[in-house]
């Protein structure tokens, strides 16, 4: 079974599925009056059974069987001349730059005067830079990522977009507006933070696969919802970096890394 293959298929797949409920749930699950959301609406019901089966199968999917216990960032995320990688990776980090510099724009616009955006947008595109940084390194195969500050970053910045998103949404008594704009958040930190965690001997595959990958399927979902340029670029961000992630990390679990002896494979596991 190749899981590399598997797991983001069903994220993709499963988020595609999501989005079309989404859209249908906007158009037919809330009262055209006052906005408020229809009790039993099928649209809804739909949404919410998908989010469970797919949480169930990305969950279970990520626990089967046993992964080599990664000694470092470096051996997790292992990428030398992954061209794929590198080129899904660097547009990933564009896509936070891009994110950074809508938000800011915006805020000195006024369109969104709450200072925790312009705050994630400074962190945003710092981000964006750690994150090229990082794929240029795992592409020429030298990030050892030892206590690695640029893995940190982008986690603190989803920490602050979370508070921000939050802000915004505060006043809206009808939590279906926003549910899912949060879910992607909150599943996209958690991944970023279990990728991070292999940089400071706590690399555990099987969370780091199973949030990122939500992550993957929320942010989908949401992309129904009306948002700002800035935050699309995020969650496009949070899609496209989280599944290449987990692809690569469900990659190198399953095979024997170059520097690593072809024998020594089945050895030193633990469970994921």
């Amino acid at each position: 079974m190749r899981k590399e293959i598997l797991l983001p298929a069903v994220a993709v797949v499963g988020g595609a599925a999501g989005f079309a409920l989404r859209r249908w749930e906007l158009a037919t699950a809330f009262e055209a009056d006052t906005g408020l959301p229809i009790s039993g609406a099928p649209a809804t019901l739909a949404l919410i059974a998908l989010s469970v089966v797919v949480a169930a199968a990305l969950l279970a999917l990520s626990f089967v069987g046993r992964c080599p216990r990664f000694q470092s960032y470096g051996q997790a995320f292992w990428a030398r001349d992954n061209t794929l990688y590198a080129m899904a990776g660097v547009l990933s980090g564009f896509l936070l730059l891009a994110g950074g510099a809508l938000m800011a724009y915006d805020f000195a616009q006024g369109a969104n005067p709450v200072y925790t955006r312009l705050i994630v947008a400074v962190m945003a595109v710092v981000s964006g830079v750690c994150v090229i940084v990082t794929v240029r390194d795992n592409f020429k195969g030298t990030n050892g990522g030892k206590y690695s500050v640029p893995l940190l970053i982008p986690a603190f910045a989803f920490c602050v977009w979370l508070i921000a998103a939050y802000q915004v949404r505060a006043g809206d008594p009808v939590q279906l507006d926003y549910v899912y704009e949060l879910f992607g958040i909150i599943a996209g930190l958690l991944g970023l933070y279990f990728i991070a965690g292999f940089s400071f001997d706590k690399g555990r595959t099987g969370p780091a696969v199973l949030f990122s990958l939500l992550g993957v399927y929320f942010s989908l979902v949401t992309l129904a919802d009306q948002h700002d340029w800035g935050s699309l670029a995020l969650y496009g961000f949070t899609i496209l970096y989280l599944l290449t992630s987990s692809a690569l990390l469900l990659y190198n679990a399953a095979r024997p890394l170059p520097q690593e002896p072809v024998e020594n494979d089945t050895e030193g596991t633990s469970d994921v």
